[in-house]
Protein backbone atom coordinates (compact mmCIF):
# COMPACT_ATOMS: atom_id res chain seq x y z
CA UNK A 1 0.00 0.00 0.00
CA UNK A 2 1.28 3.41 -1.35
CA UNK A 3 -1.04 5.46 0.33
CA UNK A 4 -3.80 5.35 3.29
CA UNK A 5 -6.38 6.50 0.34
CA UNK A 6 -5.79 2.44 -0.91
CA UNK A 7 -7.00 0.91 2.18
CA UNK A 8 -10.78 1.45 0.97
CA UNK A 9 -10.10 -0.85 -1.60
CA UNK A 10 -7.46 -3.15 -0.54
CA UNK A 11 -9.88 -4.17 2.22
CA UNK A 12 -12.52 -4.77 -0.36
CA UNK A 13 -10.35 -6.96 -2.50
CA UNK A 14 -9.48 -8.73 0.61
CA UNK A 15 -12.62 -9.45 2.22
CA UNK A 16 -14.22 -10.82 -1.64
CA UNK A 17 -10.53 -13.23 -1.89
CA UNK A 18 -11.64 -14.43 1.62
CA UNK A 19 -15.17 -14.96 0.48
CA UNK A 20 -14.11 -16.30 -2.95
CA UNK A 21 -11.12 -19.15 -2.12
CA UNK A 22 -12.42 -19.95 1.32
CA UNK A 23 -16.25 -19.81 0.53
CA UNK A 24 -16.84 -17.86 3.71
CA UNK A 25 -17.85 -14.60 4.77
CA UNK A 26 -15.79 -12.10 6.84
CA UNK A 27 -17.70 -11.35 9.87
CA UNK A 28 -15.12 -8.83 12.32
CA UNK A 29 -12.60 -6.52 11.16
CA UNK A 30 -10.15 -5.11 14.16
CA UNK A 31 -8.09 -2.27 13.56
CA UNK A 32 -6.17 0.38 15.14
CA UNK A 33 -8.53 3.78 14.97
CA UNK A 34 -6.76 5.07 12.00
CA UNK A 35 -8.63 7.31 9.76
CA UNK A 36 -8.54 5.08 6.85
CA UNK A 37 -10.42 2.61 8.54
CA UNK A 38 -13.06 4.48 10.56
CA UNK A 39 -13.93 6.91 7.36
CA UNK A 40 -17.36 7.15 6.34
CA UNK A 41 -16.55 5.36 2.91
CA UNK A 42 -15.05 2.53 5.27
CA UNK A 43 -18.23 2.23 7.45
CA UNK A 44 -20.90 2.24 4.50
CA UNK A 45 -18.14 -0.80 2.78
CA UNK A 46 -18.67 -2.76 6.20
CA UNK A 47 -22.20 -1.76 6.28
CA UNK A 48 -22.51 -3.53 2.75
CA UNK A 49 -20.67 -6.90 3.38
CA UNK A 50 -22.18 -7.42 6.62
CA UNK A 51 -19.08 -6.75 8.44
CA UNK A 52 -18.60 -5.54 11.91
CA UNK A 53 -15.67 -3.08 12.99
CA UNK A 54 -13.90 -3.23 16.12
CA UNK A 55 -11.17 -0.80 16.64
CA UNK A 56 -8.58 -1.48 19.70
CA UNK A 57 -7.93 1.13 22.68
CA UNK A 58 -5.96 3.94 21.73
CA UNK A 59 -2.28 3.34 23.57
CA UNK A 60 -3.02 -0.17 24.83
CA UNK A 61 0.48 -2.09 23.71
CA UNK A 62 -0.94 -5.10 25.15
CA UNK A 63 -2.58 -5.68 22.02
CA UNK A 64 0.31 -5.49 19.99
CA UNK A 65 2.15 -7.82 22.41
CA UNK A 66 -0.52 -10.95 21.88
CA UNK A 67 -0.41 -10.47 18.22
CA UNK A 68 3.44 -10.83 18.67
CA UNK A 69 3.79 -13.80 20.96
CA UNK A 70 1.14 -15.41 18.22
CA UNK A 71 3.34 -14.29 15.61
CA UNK A 72 6.54 -15.81 16.81
CA UNK A 73 5.21 -19.37 17.85
CA UNK A 74 3.82 -19.67 14.74
CA UNK A 75 7.45 -18.64 12.62
CA UNK A 76 8.82 -21.03 15.94
CA UNK A 77 7.13 -24.42 15.13
CA UNK A 78 7.39 -23.67 11.50
CA UNK A 79 11.44 -23.24 11.67
CA UNK A 80 11.12 -26.43 13.83
CA UNK A 81 9.21 -28.06 11.19
CA UNK A 82 11.93 -26.90 8.23
CA UNK A 83 14.42 -28.21 10.93
CA UNK A 84 12.76 -31.60 11.04
CA UNK A 85 11.96 -32.32 7.63
CA UNK A 86 14.69 -31.09 5.76
CA UNK A 87 12.91 -29.15 3.41
CA UNK A 88 13.88 -26.70 0.84
CA UNK A 89 13.39 -23.34 1.46
CA UNK A 90 11.30 -22.74 -1.37
CA UNK A 91 8.59 -24.69 0.92
CA UNK A 92 8.80 -21.91 3.46
CA UNK A 93 5.06 -20.85 2.53
CA UNK A 94 4.15 -24.11 2.52
CA UNK A 95 5.35 -24.39 6.47
CA UNK A 96 4.25 -21.53 7.69
CA UNK A 97 0.37 -22.47 6.46
CA UNK A 98 0.80 -25.73 7.39
CA UNK A 99 2.16 -24.43 11.19
CA UNK A 100 -0.60 -22.23 11.40
CA UNK A 101 -3.66 -24.84 10.16
CA UNK A 102 -2.08 -27.15 13.04
CA UNK A 103 -1.80 -24.68 15.87
CA UNK A 104 -5.31 -23.92 15.04
CA UNK A 105 -6.53 -27.10 15.89
CA UNK A 106 -4.23 -28.10 18.70
CA UNK A 107 -5.87 -28.72 21.86
CA UNK A 108 -5.83 -26.18 24.59
CA UNK A 109 -6.03 -26.42 28.22
CA UNK A 110 -9.32 -23.27 28.14
CA UNK A 111 -10.90 -25.16 25.16
CA UNK A 112 -10.96 -28.53 27.17
CA UNK A 113 -12.58 -26.21 30.24
CA UNK A 114 -15.07 -24.82 28.04
CA UNK A 115 -16.00 -27.87 26.56
CA UNK A 116 -16.43 -29.77 29.90
CA UNK A 117 -18.45 -26.95 31.55
CA UNK A 118 -20.73 -27.45 28.15
CA UNK A 119 -20.77 -31.23 28.80
CA UNK A 120 -21.72 -30.61 32.50
CA UNK A 121 -24.44 -28.08 32.25
CA UNK A 122 -26.33 -30.26 29.43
Amino acid sequence: MEDKSEASKLVKNFCHMVNIQFTMNMKIIKSDNGSEFTSGPMKESYGDQGVIHQTICVDTLQHNGRVERKHWHNMNVAKALHFQANLQIEFWRERVLATAYLISRTSTPILHVKLLMRSCSM
